[in-house]
């Protein structure tokens, strides 16, 4: 035997003892191992068994909604072929008085749109609505205008209705009228000459003294009246823009039947 293989000899205890401890090193890694893997286990089957939870409290949630919304369903819907059990809110009696309150607000805008008298025919054909209830709604709106302190009025002219001022205000108001602002001493004569129309001038210098020559030339050139020539004065009547002004209505006759009505003057104005 060689030196050196009395060397490699002397070593083998060493060696075996590395060894050795190689394997318990092994040995205590595979158990450490283990524990690891267990514990894996440990922590998927907890977290499979919250989801599984969670998933079936999904399920009974949306199983819980589907049951109440297929009981509401039910009830709008009806079951087998029912009528559907909808909450009866808004009456017959409701609907009635809805439409008599859209009908009455079609009259009052009707009466405000026109600018001119209107009668229970022309009402009933162009809004659609029966004569009868023509003739009673129109009452009331005339009768609401009435109790109001407002600035308007509707007026009734012979068989026709109108909306207006009060007469209290058209001389201070009618200076914002297409035309200007008029004079008070103006508006006398002109309220006379659409009183007594037709009317000589020679009548009105009378009633309003000799300041009525210069009355009379402003009020034919402002069209507010007309002069047809008579012997050796000439008539006065007012004119269409003078009934436009005053939401008055053109016809002469109608117009005078009104300023008697609004100025609360007796029935024989001539």
């Amino acid at each position: 035997m060689n030196e050196n293989s009395e060397k490699e000899l002397e070593k083998l205890p060493e060696i075996e003892t590395e060894i050795e401890e190689d394997l318990s090193q092994v040995e205590k890694d595979s158990e450490e191992l283990e524990d690891t893997i267990d514990t894996y286990e440990n922590i998927k089957e907890e977290l499979e068994k919250e989801s599984k939870e969670e998933f079936e409290g999904d399920t009974l949630s949306s199983e819980t909604s589907e049951e109440r919304l297929s009981e509401r369903e039910s009830e709008i819907i009806g079951i087998d072929g029912e009528e559907p059990q909808i909450p009866q809110e808004i009456t017959k009696e409701d609907l009635k008085i809805q439409l008599k309150e859209l009908r009455r607000n079609l009259i009052e805008g009707a009466l405000y749109a026109a600018g001119r008298p209107l009668d229970v025919e022309e009402l009933s054909t162009k809004l659609e609505i029966p004569k009868k209830e023509v003739e009673e709604l129109v009452r009331v709106v005339a009768f609401d205008y009435l109790e109001r302190s407002g600035a308007l009025i509707v007026a009734q002219i012979g068989e026709k209705y109108q909306m207006q001022l009060r007469p209290e205000l058209t001389e201070t108001v009618s200076k914002f009228a297409k035309g200007g602002a008029i004079a008070e001493r103006y508006l006398r004569t002109l309220t006379i000459v659409a009183l007594k129309q037709p009317i000589l001038k020679s009548t009105v210098i009378k009633l309003r003294g000799s300041g009525a020559y210069e009355h009379v030339k402003y009020l034919l050139e402002n069209d507010l009246i007309s002069a047809v020539k008579k012997g050796r004065s000439a008539e006065l009547a007012t004119t269409d823009k003078y009934a436009d002004m005053f939401g008055l209505p053109k016809n002469k006759e109608e117009l005078k039947r009104m300023m008697v009505s609004q100025l609360g003057l007796g029935e024989n104005t001539n």
